[in-house]
């Protein structure tokens, strides 16, 4: 029997319940416990002060009134796998550090999750190797020189006669050395072997500093570049030997032979040979990068389609909502317990990061922020580092917060751990009567989680690092662009600071690397291209509409609405203002709409769809001619619409049969847009949670620049009593971001949902809607242009019998559309 008092070795190292409790005492020991780094916890759950004079059962006995009812399995947490603590759905997590280390900081800085030479030292690794094969290519070059210049080759190759077959056998052989480097192809041949280990050895660094959940994909890519790499040498190598062998030398030959060219004045042996030797010598080197590029492309398109990932532009029906484009497979997931408690710690930290800015509110310190969500502080340490406990299905959970600086737009980001304390010793008096009731822990997710807080958001590691990485180089970009500001006045008319965001985009591209300028210059010119070649096209449907006459259909839209619907921060103005921009130079009068708010009480009384204007009218169709003979094409953008009230509105707690009926009214309004001859094209934007925290730190980073560019234009000003600086631009870039986005960042699967379902139950047929995946900006631009001229070609077939289709019809399987 035991009795009470005692204690297990799993749970403590020493008896608990002898002597008086103190509360300064019990947070020294956690201290001292986690100076120590101890392996094995000790009692760790908040007991209220206790007088000197109070004896140790008196203290347990009033500990377990305070306590909730919990279960005693808690004191045998440790003997189950986990702690008690299940999986969701079978996803495997796991955690960056044990649930018995120090919390206060980071174990590793946080890195991007597709992040590729996270390592200074393999990255000068990267670039020694890359020096030593352009090393090697020097090296040949320079022995082909001087072994074509031997004085004991040279002229036994002049006196050869180029009409016999082996004197092309002995060019050849010749031309094949001075491809080999001539007499310094024993030297190349000797370092090959390093040659192949530096290659190995980076590739298998690559493997090792990936991210957990990519290792076998990048192993796999690794793997392909380094057989695409050896596979493209060789056939380089073939290729140039058969083009001197069977193709150069024969024709040389031929040449002579029928006295196109005079024999001997037109042959120098030694220069042909020279000419393939270069070809040989060259050839393999750049046909390598080439062939690791293959086998790259080739393997992440392997994965892509293995996967079920997201393509740049496809139909509701295809995308999958099980894909690792919104189910990362090393997150944690977003039904965990501590995941939903994460979220409801950096809700409140936002308060305290948002408040006593000077304007008037009462400053609100980090404890009773916490306070007020249940937390209760045990324990604190250096560096702002502190520790709460908070109460949870009969367990402790522990939560661990830590200034992380530098701070982001002058706000500083938290760094949170919260675990499970599975080893809390909530026994009876008596340990035996604990055994009866055991049964096992209803937990679910990992038991310890690690993220950072930030404007009321919580960010996983991953997602935290493409936040951060994107803010530190649109700053670092800022600051090169200012440096050359001088150069750029001085040779263009506009050389004065950004005023809005269009020149600050424009003043940020200068201050970039010539490599990545010249990316994005080459990138925005093609799809420049395509925007004006989408242009013509609908000038010449206007043209030949106009010589048809009335008796004729229409070929050119009247009237255009433009429906972006989707994620916040998933480009959708960027993206679908090229097809904007196709329909302005083609000649269309383009107006915007903005339906980010809810309906007012007198739209309310209306129907729903009535508070959606369409080109011509606000309530009705109406594209008559009223304005000149010919009527007018008109455009509508509409920013957010019918989707956004069931996202951000109240319309997605309506029963099913009610959301039927405003499905049912949305369909009626796509219907009588057909039928009156106007485009309606319906894009749903989609993207993954590292490309939306790329946004936020890049409109976070234009932010703090609208900031300094303000302090900038104020002493910009003429000194007369006229202003003549406007800074509503720069006021418009502040307020490209708000509150708002962090909030849909932690609802992104919940968004993700609801923007989906009510997609897939609006798709037609006849005018489908469009899933534009912006993870890839520039793959997507040049997939919805695409996809935007095929609805052009499915409208001029309208008026006839047989209508081209716009794709084909998708496969409603299960797993690609069940809900998150």
């Amino acid at each position: 029997m035991v009795e009470a008092g005692e204690a297990t070795p799993l749970l403590s190292s020493k008896p608990i319940g002898t002597g008086s409790f103190d509360r300064n005492n019990a947070m020294i020991n956690f201290r001292r416990k986690s100076i120590k780094k101890l392996t094995i916890r000790q009692m760790s759950s908040l007991i209220p002060d206790k007088d000197d004079e109070e004896t140790a059962a008196d203290a347990l006995v009033e500990k377990m009134e305070y306590l909730p009812v919990a279960n005693p399995i808690e004191g045998l947490a440790p003997l189950f796998p986990n702690g008690g603590i299940e999986p969701i759905d079978g996803q495997e997590y796991v955690p960056y550090r044990e649930p018995s280390l120090v919390k206060s900081v980071p174990a590793f800085p946080p890195y991007p999750r597709k992040a590729r030479h996270r390592s200074y030292y393999l990255w000068w690794t990267n670039e020694f190797r890359h020096w030593w094969k352009s090393s090697r290519l020097l090296v040949r070059l320079g022995g082909l020189y001087v072994y074509s210049f031997d004085p004991t080759i040279a002229p036994q190759i002049l006196i050869l006669d180029p009409d016999k077959r082996k004197s092309i056998k002995k060019l050849f052989k010749f031309a094949k050395k001075l491809g080999q480097g001539g007499q310094l192809r024993v030297f190349v041949k000797t370092v090959k072997p390093f040659t192949r280990s530096m290659r190995l050895l980076v590739g298998g660094w690559r493997w090792f500093e990936a991210a957990p959940c990519r290792r076998i994909e990048v192993g796999v890519e690794e793997t392909m570049a380094f057989i695409g790499n050896r596979v493209s040498r060789f056939v380089a190598r073939g290729a140039t030997d058969m083009l001197g062998l069977e193709i150069v030398l024969p024709f040389q030959r031929f040449l002579f032979r029928g006295d196109y060219l005079p024999y001997p004045e037109a042959f120098h042996p030694i220069a042909v040979c020279v000419c393939l030797g270069i070809i040989r010598a060259v050839s393999p080197f750049a046909a390598s990068f080439q062939g690791s590029r293959f086998g790259r492309v080739l393997t992440r398109r392997f994965f892509s389609s293995a996967k079920n990932r997201w393509l740049p532009v496809q139909r509701i029906g295809d995308l999958n909502l099980l894909s690792d484009d919104c189910q990362e497979k090393d997150e944690a997931n977003q039904t965990a317990d501590l995941v939903i408690i994460a979220r409801r710690v950096a809700t409140s930290l936002g308060k305290v990061q948002t408040s006593g800015d000077g304007d008037g509110e009462k400053v609100v310190r980090q404890y009773e922020a916490l306070r007020d969500e249940g937390f209760v502080q045990c324990g604190a340490g250096s560096g702002g580092y502190a520790v709460y406990q908070f109460r949870f299905k009969s367990t402790t959970i522990l939560l661990h917060v830590t200034p992380y600086g530098p701070s982001i737009t002058d706000v500083m980001p938290f760094y949170l751990v919260l675990e499970f304390e599975t080893s809390v010793d909530v026994r009876q008096q008596k340990w035996a009567n604990s055994l009866a009731p055991i049964s096992s822990l209803q937990l679910q997710g990992p038991q310890v989680l690690e993220g950072y807080a930030y404007q009321g958001a919580f960010f996983s590691p991953h997602h935290f690092a493409e936040l951060k990485q994107m803010y530190d180089k649109q700053l670092l970009a800022y600051e090169a662009a200012c440096k050359k500001l001088p150069i750029v006045s001085k040779n263009t008319r506009h050389g004065g600071p950004p005023r809005d965001l269009p020149t600050l985009k424009s003043f940020l591209e200068a201050g970039k690397r010539s490599k990545k300028r010249k990316q994005n210059t080459r990138e925005f010119n093609e799809l420049q291209k395509v925007v004006r070649s989408v242009a013509r096209e609908i000038l010449a449907l206007m043209k030949k509409e106009k010589k048809m006459g009335e008796g004729g259909h229409r070929l050119a839209p009247k009237g255009v609405i433009l429906y972006f619907e989707g994620l916040d921060c998933s480009g959708k103005s960027s993206t679908g203002g090229l097809v904007q921009a196709a329909l302005e130079q083609s000649g269309y009068d383009v107006g915007m709409r903005q339906y980010n708010r809810p309906p007012t009480s007198e739209q309310r009384m209306r129907p729903w769809m009535d508070r959606f204007d369409v080109p011509g009218s606000s309530s009705i169709l109406d594209l008559s001619q009223t304005q000149d003979e010919d009527g007018e094409h008109i455009g509508l953008v509409w920013d957010r619409g019918p989707a956004g009230d069931f996202v951000y509105g109240n319309l997605n707690e309506l029963s099913v049969e009610d959301k039927k009926k405003r499905y049912e009214e949305f369909m009626a309004f796509d219907r009588e847009c057909r039928e009156k001859d106007i485009l309606f094209l319906k894009l749903f934007f989609v993207t993954n949670r590292d490309s939306i925290a790329k946004t936020l730190g890049k409109r976070l980073a234009q932010k703090k620049m609208a900031r300094d560019l303000t302090t900038w234009l104020q002493a910009c000003r003429s000194r007369g009593e006229v202003e003549d600086v406007s800074f509503e631009g720069l006021e418009a870039i502040s307020a490209h971001i708000d509150p708002t986005d962090f909030i849909a960042f932690n609802q992104y699967e919940r968004n993700l949902r609801i923007f989906s379902n009510f997609v897939m139950n609006t798709d037609t047929d006849d005018n489908p809607w469009v899933v534009v995946n912006t993870g890839d900006r520039y793959a997507a631009r040049k997939a919805l242009m695409s996809s935007f001229r095929d609805h052009l070609k499915e409208f001029q077939s309208r008026g006839q019998r047989c209508s081209p289709c716009l794709g084909p019809k998708p496969s409603m399987c299960s797993a690609k559309t069940q809900a998150i």
